[in-house]
Formats: C-alpha cells, sequence, structure tokens
C-alpha cells in the first residue's frame, strides 16, 4: 500500500478524524485552563491558591459520586438502546439520571457542610467559605456531567466537550478577570464564579440533551429504577476510583504535608496530564462506539477499533512528553518562581502516563460491555495499592513520592483490565486488522 493510499485510509477513519476534533478541543480547554490557573496563582496568594486546588480536587470527586455511576452507564445503556431502537427506555433512563444525581448532590452537601461545620477551625474562614460553595458545585456539576453522558451516548461527543473544556472555562475565567479587581478576591469568589459558570450552561445542555431523545424508533419496553441502580452501582465504584487515582496525590499531599505542598504539586501534575489528551480524545471517542458495536456482537469491529485508538493514543503521546519535558522549566515558570521545585514530578508523571495510554483502548472496552462488576474489582484493587503507596512514599519523598505512586497504580491498573479483556474476549490492545461482518469505517 501506499504512502498516499494509507493517508487516504487515515483521513478516512471516524475513530481517528473524529478524535482529532474532540483533541482540539480539549487541547483548547487545556490551554484555558492553564491560562486560568496560571491568573489564579498569580493573583492569589500561595495559600489562598492552595485552599482552590484542595477544594477543587474534593469538587472532582464529589462531583463523580453524586453521579451513583450513571453518568458511564448512560452512555453504556444508550448505545445499547440506540442499538435496538429503544427511545422510551433512552427517555426514561434520562430522567432517572437526573433525579438520582440531584438526590445524592443534594444529601451529599448537606453532610458535607455539617462535617466542615464541626471539624474545621475557626480560624479557617477563607477555606471553609470556599469549601461550602464547593458543595454546591457538586450538585450543579454532577447534574452537567450527567446531560454530557447523554450527549456522548448519542455520539455527540464534541458538543459536549466544548461546553465542559471551552465554554465552561471561558465564563470562569472571564468572570473571574472582572472580580480580581474588587477587594476581597480570593478562593472562595472563585469557586463562587465556577458555581455560576456551571449552573449557566447546565440549561443550555438541558435543551439540547432533549430534543435528542426523540431518536430510536417506538419501542415502548424500558427497564425499571431497580436495573438501571444495578448497572449504576459497580460503575459508582469504578468512577470514584477512577478520579482517586487521579486525585489521591493532591488530596494526601495537602493532608500529609498541608495545602500550601498541594498547591505546588498540582501545576506539576495539570502540565503533566497534557500528554494523556490525545488518549482522552480516543477513549471519549471510542467508548460510545464500541457498546454499540459489541451490543450487536460484532467482535472484529470492535478490536479493529481499539487497535486504531491504541496506535493513535501511544504515537501522540510519544510526542507529547518529548515536547512537555522540553518545556516543562518554562511552563512551571508561568506559575511563578516557587513552583520550579515540582520539575521533577513533571518528569515522573509524563513517563508513567506514556506507559498507560497502551492500555487504554482495552479499558475503554471494559468500561462500555457488560463487565462492570470485575472492572469494579480491578479499580478497588488499584486504588488500595495507590493508597498505601502515597501514605508510604509521601512522607519519605515528599511530592515525589505522590508521582511516583500515581504511576504505579495506573500501570497496574492498566495490566490488570488489559490480562482480563484477553481471558474474556481475546481482544487486545494491538492486532492485525479483522475481517468485519459489514463494513463501518
Amino acid at each position: 500500500m501506499t504512502l498516499s493510499a494509507i493517508v487516504r485510509r487515515l483521513m478516512d477513519n471516524i475513530v481517528l478524524i473524529d478524535s482529532a476534533r474532540i483533541l482540539i478541543v480539549n487541547v483548547a480547554g487545556a490551554g484555558l485552563a492553564f491560562l486560568s490557573h496560571i491568573l489564579f496563582a498569580r493573583w492569589l496568594t500561595v495559600a489562598s491558591y492552595g485552599n482552590y486546588v484542595f477544594a477543587l480536587s474534593w469538587l472532582n470527586v464529589l462531583a463523580i459520586v453524586v453521579q451513583m455511576g450513571l453518568n458511564i452507564a448512560v452512555v453504556r445503556l444508550i448505545g445499547e438502546y440506540r442499538a435496538s431502537g429503544n427511545a422510551a427506555a433512552i427517555r426514561r433512563l434520562a430522567a432517572h439520571s437526573d433525579r438520582v444525581v440531584l438526590a445524592a448532590g443534594v444529601a451529599s452537601a448537606g453532610l458535607g457542610a455539617a462535617l466542615i461545620g464541626v471539624f474545621l477551625s475557626t480560624d479557617s474562614d477563607s477555606l471553609r467559605t470556599t469549601l461550602y460553595l464547593m458543595l454546591g458545585t457538586t450538585v450543579t456539576l454532577g447534574l452537567f456531567q450527567q446531560r454530557m453522558a447523554i450527549l456522548q451516548g448519542f455520539e455527540r461527543v464534541a458538543e459536549a466537550q466544548v461546553l465542559h473544556e471551552i465554554a465552561r472555562p471561558l465564563l470562569l475565567l472571564a468572570a473571574t478577570v472582572v472580580a480580581s479587581r474588587w477587594d476581597g478576591f480570593g478562593a472562595p469568589v472563585v469557586m463562587g464564579l465556577n458555581l455560576a459558570a456551571t449552573a449557566l450552561l447546565l440549561i443550555v445542555l438541558h435543551r439540547m440533551t432533549r430534543r435528542l431523545m426523540v431518536e430510536g424508533g417506538n419501542n415502548d419496553d424500558a427497564p425499571g429504577a431497580r436495573t438501571w441502580l444495578a448497572v449504576g452501582l459497580p460503575y459508582l465504584v469504578i468512577s470514584v476510583v477512577a478520579i482517586g487515582l487521579t486525585q489521591t496525590d493532591v488530596l494526601m499531599i495537602g493532608s500529609l504535608l498541608g495545602t500550601e505542598a498541594a498547591g505546588l504539586y498540582a501545576p506539576a501534575a495539570k502540565i503533566a496530564m497534557l500528554v494523556i489528551f490525545p488518549a482522552m480524545a480516543v477513549r471519549l471517542r471510542v467508548a460510545p462506539m464500541v457498546s454499540k458495536l459489541y451490543a450487536e456482537g460484532r467482535t472484529a469491529a470492535v478490536q479493529n477499533r481499539i487497535t486504531v485508538g491504541t496506535l493513535a493514543a501511544f504515537g501522540t503521546c510519544v510526542v507529547g512528553v518529548l515536547v512537555i519535558l522540553a518545556l516543562r522549566d518554562i511552563a512551571l515558570g508561568l506559575f511563578g518562581d516557587a513552583y520550579a521545585v515540582s520539575a521533577p514530578v513533571v518528569v515522573v508523571l509524563c513517563l508513567g502516563y506514556c506507559v498507560y495510554t497502551l492500555g487504554t483502548g482495552v479499558e475503554t472496552f471494559l468500561l462500555m460491555g457488560p463487565f462492570e462488576r470485575v472492572n469494579a474489582a480491578i479499580l478497588l484493587a488499584t486504588l488500595a495499592v495507590n493508597l498505601a503507596l502515597n501514605a508510604l512514599l509521601i512522607p519519605r519523598l515528599g511530592m515525589i513520592g505522590a508521582a511516583y505512586a500515581t504511576v504505579g497504580a495506573m500501570v497496574i491498573r492498566a495490566a490488570l483490565s488489559t490480562a482480563v479483556v484477553y481471558c474474556r474476549t481475546g481482544i487486545l490492545p494491538l492486532s492485525p486488522p479483522r475481517p468485519e461482518t459489514e463494513k463501518i469505517r
């Protein structure tokens, strides 16, 4: 096959095309988030910025918890219901997920507020207020991400990412630029603006998803709430552990070394995270696709999508590692001179993430197929390893110990996922192209 034919074939592959679109959106969003945190780090004191990133880490965890695993279940189930033409089930699932997330969010906010009032000292007014506002943002962000999952289930991944990665940080950044001119600007103000921006875009997203609910035919058969919760609860475990694997380092540094150390570590973690943006873009696009294909019994088609996704993710990650390692000192310097101490963290996390991308394709399939219970078991095991490594290494090595712990846990997770998927289905991260019963690009 000639080079031009290979290029034409790649350009005609829907996984690569849509993943490239999602990647562009994610890169733009990362740029906005990076710029925002640079400005926050410069406008706020190190202590105030530490309060914000500490609260933000809790927000990222709690927003996943209140979704009760339905954010992942919705993507998988909508793919299955679309394959069977069951529009009624899609509408009922969406309404059910809204009710569950709202109830769980309100309960979590109430419990969290009580715990803050009891355990946080009275001389931490700024942190206390920031955490209270974070709890309100948890409810709104949980509903926002649930509606994003509905868009993704309809394979409208790029639109969902635009709202989350570009529109939301743009609103927050614009509002923060204005608010930074006022007296009393600090972490509570930034978190309050985060809440307002998320609530506004939730209204927009809700209207977008309602227009999609008519797709899929006239089948009125829909499972009940008990069935959906049975599917969703293992995904809750999966979601909590997955976000824990990326947030445990910041939370444990904040708990063991103080929030100022967490503030110094967080920018390095965000810079390193850029190397897996292509892998995450591929994963977002492949997820609803493999769910639908597997529901149709087309295993060869699933393998072909995973192979393309793995090659694309790993190749772009290698390039990203080379660029980021070369520019890490400059990137950290944008936050301020104090953040240069976390440069070794960038190196460790970048190299670990590059290894991890080799398993993201099969991880996506494990997530989207009917394997939620074994997936939950795998992630619980890796979370236990992650917590143990953090507890062991942070007191001895400081911030770099948290980076080693995070990388170790992620590599273990990818290896176990690959082994389980291969044993159950014969699917591997990489495989020669297989003939498909029906041609779908």
